[in-house]
């Protein structure tokens, strides 16, 4: 009843059609009654007398009241269906919003094919019973309770006779209830599955095809389509034992009236009229009750998605402004750890552990070490992807967790090692963060990144769309634009994760050269693996298993025997031996 009365508040900004809908749905209802009525007196008041005057009279009636319920219907399926259609948009942009607003470790454990299928398909799911499920439901319930009225008024006994098979309806629909529930619930976590097979093999293709393991993923999808096709039969089988139940049993109140109405009217103690009157106010009876089933299957349908919606809106952002937080100042770019530590929520070690540096405005940090041993997470608790859950991450002197979000982020330009683009123009792509610049703003950016030069050679220039992901570009073109977006935000300080890692040595090269006018009075943090990226820093940290091991300039680490000692022997050696060849 609860997720019912939750999903039922998003009509509340449509009360007024909601409402047009309801007066419409009642003025049906009761004009429903009258066609029954106008033969009742045809048949006994004018047939009998030979009144044809009285008979053209109650024919206009039937046609006046028919063209009536025209009009009523058209008022009462626009409103409702405005109103469902208008509730999946709320819906949608509802969740959207607070996916937004969501924490980097939520996205970690979901999968995205999942997330796609619950603003899809469920919200769907809840349209169809906002749109029409809802109204058919309530409108049948009032057309029941309505014409039970007038037929007692009309005959009570008769009225007994023809609604005896009732209570035997009555338990096939609640059992139904009872079983087709839960078997929703488990098609639409099945179909959830389903979507996200289909997600990562679409966006994994390129590895796929790398491996030869079409194979290997068509089996993993039709594995997930036999669940889901197995969900659903199981469905249709329930469905399909009561559907023809409830008809048949339905159909026994046409038995009911014909015998008992039957012998009635022989005996002389009710009319003809009101026999015939009857019949039609039985199938006002039949009808709601055989769509029941199928009403009752949109209603679990929704109410089994409604959760998997709620789920999303019920997640609180870990990441959000404190009451108190303010917007932050025109940053100098002073950056402090200080006793850092920090879990992810599934972890059970310290991805960081008290963590402790610090950096000059202007300065350039160099973080290296193995894979995994949190250099990612360490410079995502800068811009607060991630909040520590021990000690502090300052800039200038400020708790991060102090300022306002967007104007933490304002100041800090990020190019992650998976660079993601979007579906649009290149220069769209780059002015991604302000959007209002100028091209030319947009070309100088490209020129430090390196990117102008491929970019102008594009058909269309900068103007040229490029697929989902950055499809069409190479891995070097993608992170130069990607970086250009960075540098386009004129940040104060600058994240680079492995920024240069899929271009090749020239192109690498070159990027410095720009980095280095746009470096001048910025904080920047590069985690890098190469020497010639690392060679430019003012200081080293080496992290190993989320501690720091090692931290000095470069040219202090390499007095000693350490990490950053050997990795710079090994490349030299590595560029020592290439050269040779």
């Amino acid at each position: 009843m609860k997720i019912l009365i939750r999903l039922l508040s998003f009509t509340r900004p449509h009360w007024q059609l909601v409402c047009l809908a309801m007066l419409c749905m009642v003025l049906n209802i009761l004009l429903n009654l009258l066609p029954p009525l106008i033969l009742r007196v045809i048949i006994d008041a004018a047939i009998p007398v030979g009144d044809l005057g009285q008979v053209a009279e109650m024919a206009l009636a039937f046609v006046a009241v028919n063209l009536a319920l025209g009009v009523i219907n058209y008022g009462q399926w626009y409103s409702f269906e405005v109103v469902g259609q208008s509730v999946a948009r709320d819906l949608q942009l509802t969740l959207h919003n607070h996916l937004q607003r969501l924490h980097m470790e939520y996205f970690r454990k979901q999968k995205t094919g999942d997330v796609m299928s619950r603003l899809t398909e469920d919200v769907d799911s809840v349209h169809e019973f906002l749109g029409y499920g809802a109204i058919l439901m309530l409108s049948n319930i009032l057309t029941v309770v309505i014409t039970l009225a007038a037929m007692f008024w009309l005959d009570w006994d008769l009225t007994l006779a023809t609604a005896a098979a009732f209570p035997l309806l009555a338990v096939i629909v609640l059992r139904f209830d009872k079983e087709i529930r839960p078997l929703w619930e488990r098609v639409r976590a099945e179909m959830g599955k389903l979507t996200a097979a289909l997600q990562e093999n679409i966006s994994g293709v390129r590895t796929v095809k790398a491996f030869a393991k079409e194979s290997h993923e068509i089996g993993k999808f039709t594995g997930h389509n036999k669940q889901f096709l197995g969900a659903n039969i199981a469905r249709i089988r329930v469905e399909g034992q009561t559907q023809p139940l409830v008809e048949f049993v339905s159909s026994l109140t046409f038995v009911g009236l014909l015998w008992y109405g039957g012998a009635e009217v022989m005996a002389g103690q009710t009319s003809l009229g009101t026999l015939v009157a009857f019949q039609g106010y039985v199938w006002n009876l039949v009808w709601p009750i055989r769509m029941l089933g199928q009403l009752i299957n949109v209603f679990e349908e929704a109410l089994a998605a409604a959760p998997r919606l709620f789920e999303i809106l019920d997640t609180t952002p870990a990441i959000a402004d404190t009451p108190e937080a303010i917007d932050a100042p025109a940053f100098t770019g002073k950056l402090d750890f200080v006793d850092v530590s920090f879990r992810f929520s599934d972890g059970e070690e310290d991805a960081l552990k008290d963590i402790s540096f610090g950096v000059e405005p202007g300065q350039v940090l160099a973080i290296i070490g193995g894979t995994g041993s949190g250099k990612s997470t360490l410079v995502g608790l800068i811009p607060r992807f991630f909040d520590p859950q021990g000690g502090a991450v300052l800039i200038d002197g400020q708790d991060v967790r102090a300022l306002t979000i967007d104007s933490l982020r304002s100041q800090i330009g990020i190019v992650l090692q998976d660079t993601v683009l979007f579906s649009a123009t290149i220069a769209e792509n780059i002015a991604y963060g302000r959007p209002e610049v100028e091209l030319e703003s947009v070309m100088q950016a490209a020129r430090l990144a390196q990117a102008h030069e491929f970019i102008s050679a594009l058909p269309d220039g900068y103007h040229s769309r490029i697929g989902e992901r950055g499809v069409g570009l190479s891995g070097g073109q993608k992170q130069r634009i990607a970086l250009a977006r960075a540098l386009l935000m004129n940040p104060r300080i600058l994240i680079l994760d492995e920024a240069t890692a899929s271009v090749d040595v020239h192109t690498e090269y070159l990027i410095q050269e720009g980095l280095a006018q746009v470096m001048q009075g910025r904080t920047v943090v590069i985690i890098a693996k190469r020497l010639s990226t690392i060679e430019q820093a003012d200081c080293v940290l080496v992290l190993e298993q989320g501690q720091v091991v090692e931290y000095g300039s470069p040219s202090e680490l390499l007095q000693n025997t350490s990490y950053f000692r050997r990795m710079f022997l090994s490349q030299q050696m590595s560029a020592s031996t290439a050269e040779e060849v």
